[in-house]
């Protein structure tokens, strides 16, 4: 429905299946899966294995009618896949960034946070605690950036240099915020993103099919019309950020939590 909306359920061959909520459910599963069937280091030995093996088939297995190593749109393996597995509509025509074949190093994303996930519960001092998430994200941005000279950072192909950069960045975000609100204890600063953090897949949703733009046009326009053209776009924009935040405070108050 996010994709597609109106969904043409009588031409399903339009019909975009490759989503990010579908692909948060598969990851959520496949962790899950090896969460309960593997240690911590096993399942790291897995997100090697599988960024390995995506690396070595994107320059190695030839494409048909462009060889080994093209990492375009066009001609690069993931790519091919899809065009010959992916029923409906990819979203580049040749190419789509969430179909099948780049699940597999998103996945490790998420096997990544089951680590982060265990150490936070787990009986190590906090300060210990932030240090190993920060020694884990240096070392993931270090071989995020060094896998980068050869197989570049590409958020549409989900590379190897991709996957451990941003797993970096989100272990060094998570020692920071886990540091500021759980061992510092400096939380009201937090309460704005919590209200939305609660509520994460309820605004993705309602965002797709309810204009907040049009009503804060509405509401609001009367009091930035004067000012230049440039700044009224984005006092629209604050506007319409302001109504999803009362809405979704709203739901906050009344403890209504859509959860998965």
């Amino acid at each position: 429905m996010y994709k597609n909306a109106p969904v043409d359920f009588f031409d399903p061959a339009h019909i975009r299946y490759g989503s990010v909520l579908g692909r948060i459910g598969l990851a959520t599963l496949f962790a899950t899966f090896l969460y309960l069937n593997f240690s911590a280091r096993q399942r790291l030995g897995w997100v090697a294995g599988i960024l390995l093996l995506y690396y070595a088939a994107l320059f190695w297995v030839p494409v048909p009618g462009y060889g080994a190593g093209d990492l375009s749109l066009e001609g690069n393996l993931m790519g091919w896949l899809d065009r010959h597995l992916m029923p409906g509509r990819l979203k580049q025509g040749t190419y789509d960034e969430l179909a099948l074949s780049t699940h597999l190093p998103a996945f490790c994303l998420t096997i990544l946070g089951t680590l982060a996930g265990d150490l936070l519960r787990g009986e190590r001092p906090a300060l210990g605690k932030v240090r190993q998430l920060v020694l884990w994200g240096l070392a993931g941005v270090g071989v995020g950036l060094v896998w980068n000279l050869h197989l570049p950072i590409n958020k549409h192909l989900w590379s190897g240099s991709f996957i451990a950069l941003t797993a970096g960045m989100a272990f060094l975000f998570l020692a920071l915020f886990y540091w500021l609100i759980d061992v510092r204890g400096y939380t009201r600063w937090a309460f704005f993103f919590k209200v939305i953090g609660m509520n994460s897949l309820v605004i993705y949703l309602t965002y797709r099919f309810v204009d907040f733009g049009y009503t804060s046009r509405l509401l609001f326009e009367g009091f930035y019309q004067y000012l230049s053209e440039t700044w009224q776009p984005v006092c629209n924009a604050l506007g319409a950020l302001l109504l999803v935040w009362l809405f979704l405070y709203f739901l906050y108050r009344n403890k209504i939590f859509v959860k998965v």
